[in-house]
């Protein structure tokens, strides 16, 4: 298994569902990957943040620096939400 420094939750947008947006990430010491489905709202903010924090304290240990690394597909890059945005920028300091 290849390391990695930091844990890598990626954003996509939901095909057909303008504003909406899933974050995963994948676990591949349980071959299972976790998900959240959510808005470019303040509330889909507060979900990400909530489940960057959730995989964090339980996976961090597994990386070198436990910190978070939001991957942003090219096609989710239309996010409208600044609270969302700011969640996005402050990676490492929002999920401390």
């Amino acid at each position: 298994m290849k390391e990695i420094r930091n844990i890598q939750i990626v954003i996509r947008p939901v095909e057909g569902r303008e504003g909406e947006y899933v974050a995963y990430y994948e676990a591949e010491s349980l071959q299972a990957t976790f998900s959240v489905r959510l808005k470019d709202s303040i509330f889909g903010a507060l979900a990400l943040h909530a489940f960057a924090e959730m995989i964090r304290k339980t996976y961090g240990k597994n990386y070198k620096s436990g910190e978070i690394d939001f991957v942003v597909s090219e096609e989710a890059m239309s996010l409208k939400s600044k609270v969302l945005l700011d969640v996005l920028s402050y990676q490492h300091a929002a999920c401390a």
